[in-house]
């Protein structure tokens, strides 16, 4: 008599990975919002991280994990008093079930800490050593993976993931609304676009340029600027071209049309007004100026 097969129902089914990083934060790290098309976990390992989802703000603290689903907008911030470290997990399943963990906080059982810690040892055989840096989103290399390491990856987020949908105790968001927490956010997002701006002040930017960077509207973002700032993005721009216009000009490296061009101006008549609205003068009457200066 033959035995009938019956077949196992892959009730999470994981198709693969897309990323696996373990990051050790500074008190001030924060990263501009971003959507991807793959589901995110993230593992506090040490201190607590501020996450915003859609705009919503959740406090981790050590040994809990969140679930970003597929395009959800999020980002994570510092509580910018302690160092933290993290554990991300990027990965793609299309099984109705995950549906389950869209973003939901547990607190970890030494059960499922255990084997998330598996499963860690099992990306360390797989990938030599996990990737530290956030800036870097280069494809995973499974080239050198020890024998059974990609798959027993997969076994262990599989149980993680079943561990914690067997859990008695329900998952909870954690909505933070204090004054001090949205502060946080609101400071972080300025400060890094600030830095953003600083960085491109050789490059052409409109304000939808910045907001598609940040995934934020233009309203908002105009808002929150000029709270923190006291003036729009695209007036901090302006002046941070002018600043390093009049450099510059004290350089005698270039002509005003060169530093046109390298400041991304569309024209120097454009440049020319934007300097004296700024300055107070001229481009060729700062740069007399400085002249005098210099014969003197």
């Amino acid at each position: 008599m033959a035995f009938e097969l019956v077949h196992v129902n892959k009730e999470i089914d994981i198709i693969g990975f897309n990323a696996i990083h373990y990051f050790e934060l500074d008190k001030y790290f924060f990263h501009p919002p971003e959507t991807h098309e793959c589901w995110e976990m993230l593992y506090v390992d040490l201190g607590s991280v501020i996450t915003i989802t859609d705009g919503i703000g959740s406090e981790l603290y050590q040994g809990q994990v969140i679930f970003h689903k597929p395009m959800e907008q999020h980002s994570h911030i510092s509580n910018r008093k302690d160092p933290s470290n993290v554990l991300v997990i990027s990965f793609t399943s299309h099984s109705e079930i995950m549906s389950y963990f869209n973003n939901k906080i547990f607190s970890l059982k030494d059960d499922a800490k255990g084997i998330l810690s598996l499963f860690m040892n099992e990306a360390v055989n797989a990938l030599g050593e996990l990737p530290q840096q956030f800036e870097d989103k280069s494809p995973l290399n499974f080239d050198n993976a020890k024998l059974g390491s990609t798959q027993m990856m997969q076994i262990y987020l599989t149980e993680f993931l079943f561990t914690l949908l067997r859990s008695e105790d329900a998952p909870y968001r954690q909505v933070y609304g204090s004054i001090d927490s949205r502060k946080i956010a609101k400071d972080a997002t300025v400060e890094t676009i600030e830095k953003f701006l600083i960085n491109n002040v050789y490059n052409k930017l409109t304000l939808q340029d910045i907001c598609d960077v940040f995934l934020i509207s233009k309203s908002y973002l105009c808002k929150i600027f000029k709270e923190q700032i006291g003036e729009s993005p695209i007036d901090y721009l302006t002046g941070l071209k002018m600043k390093e216009a009049k450099r510059l000009i004290r350089s005698n490296q270039y002509n005003v049309t060169q530093i046109s061009n390298l400041l991304a101006y569309s024209s120097i008549q454009h440049f020319s007004r934007m300097f004296k609205k700024v300055v107070g003068s001229s481009p060729s009457e700062y740069e007399n100026s400085v002249k005098s200066i210099w014969e003197s």
